[in-house]
């Protein structure tokens, strides 16, 4: 009995703040390339892991696949905060201090939010801004 080997997965990227950095950064000098959809086209995310190289620290050297992937997650925390600011009674968002939970009112509110598991993101924001808010409302279309 022959055995088929699987494929096997491509290692796992691990990301540094400077690479996110720069690939933020070089999304948003290609930002009037942003489809209907909010992604890139193929050739842009492989364009952005050329861009990033000179950052790497660890792992594997990023591929466009990496890099669209980064991108989406980096849509979803965006998201999430919007979705907070613009649906959730009672909020608020900076960029310094992010949702600025202070008191038993915000906090009834913030964990009513995070009662839903796909909100976790936010999680880190709390009362820490997001540092690629401005850029990422720069780049949504």
């Amino acid at each position: 009995m022959s055995q088929e080997s699987k494929p096997k997965k491509a290692p796992k990227a691990i990301w540094n703040d400077a690479e996110t950095d720069a690939l933020i950064t070089y999304l948003h000098t290609e930002r009037s390339k942003i489809g209907d959809s909010r992604n890139f086209k193929p050739q842009v995310y492989n364009d952005t892991a050329t861009a990033i190289t000179a950052h790497l620290t660890l792992g594997p050297i990023k591929t466009g696949g990496h890099c669209k992937t980064k991108w989406q997650s980096l849509k979803t925390i965006y998201h999430i905060i919007e979705n907070y600011c613009l649906h959730t009674s009672g909020t608020h968002w900076d960029n310094q201090i992010g949702a600025g939970i202070e008191g038993k009112a915000t906090s009834d509110v913030w964990d009513a939010y995070m009662e839903k598991k796909a909100n976790h993101v936010m999680c880190p924001y709390r009362n820490t801004g997001w540092t690629y808010y401005t850029q990422m409302q720069e780049i949504m279309p």
